[in-house]
């Protein structure tokens, strides 16, 4: 038999929207079952607020998935080529936990789908988007952004008005580099592009190259020389420091 879990007032009031006078009269009614503690009040069983109230389970699904830790990502430091940027990056950027970083030189609008002939309305902006959502932090870097880019991401409300977004220009950032949930780093040379990252068959794509690893000297690293240009280090000696938008 499943252990009961019982939680707070704080907790019954975040996820139902109810007051703590009307969390206290359900109580005091029976209609939730709770016991008093002595030092942190009511104890209020979940299973029955969240069979009152349904709505609240969704809440309660994400706060788990936030809390629940992650096995240790184990990747060795691996050449990929060509489709492989595909494969690999949108579908670990996808799967982050917790943070995405992205330094780049272009940033084109692309679909996501098996190969761009077959690609769904579903863009690379979309994956940002559903990630935000998710409480994931998101930071991109990028020195030149397509005009259809920065349409669609500054069309996008929900994006642009999540907390969990941040997008910065650096004229002098010719960086290519994602580190996902500061566990899995990938350097080289594609850009948020669809002949770069994309799906596009071989003949449509460009010859790219690059290293993917877990190792956490790596990681560290990479973390380190994005964190200097997101945070202007490296603005005082630039030659196109007045033209800075980070």
């Amino acid at each position: 038999m499943a252990k009961k879990k019982y939680i707070n007032t704080k907790d019954v009031v975040r996820l139902t929207g109810l007051t703590t006078d009307e969390v206290y009269a359900l109580i005091h009614k029976g209609q939730l079952k709770a016991h008093k503690a002595p030092k942190s009040g009511w104890r209020i069983e979940e299973e029955l607020v969240l069979q009152m109230f349904p709505e609240a389970r969704a809440k309660v699904d994400a706060d788990v998935k936030r809390v629940t830790p992650q096995p240790d990502v184990v990747i060795p430091t691996t050449l990929i080529t060509g489709r492989e940027h595909y494969d690999f990056l949108i579908s670990h950027i996808r799967e982050a936990k917790k943070s995405v970083l992205i330094a780049t030189a272009n940033a084109k609008r692309f679909s996501i789908g098996e190969t761009e002939a077959k690609a769904t309305s579903e863009s690379f902006l979309d994956i940002i988007e559903s990630l935000a959502n998710d409480e994931v932090d998101i930071r991109i870097i990028s020195s030149s952004p397509s005009k259809g880019f920065i349409e669609e991401m500054e069309g996008n409300e929900r994006l642009m008005n999540s907390p969990y977004f941040k997008f910065k220009t650096c004229r002098r950032s010719h960086m290519k580099m994602v580190v996902i949930d500061n566990k899995i780093i990938y350097i080289g040379s594609a850009n948020i592009t669809a002949a770069g990252m994309g799906p596009r068959i071989d003949s449509r794509r460009n010859f790219e190259t690059g290293m993917v690893s877990s190792e956490k000297s790596l990681v560290e690293q990479g973390i380190n020389i994005f964190e200097e240009v997101w945070s202007k280090k490296r603005c005082s000696s630039c030659y196109y420091k007045a033209e800075c938008k980070l």
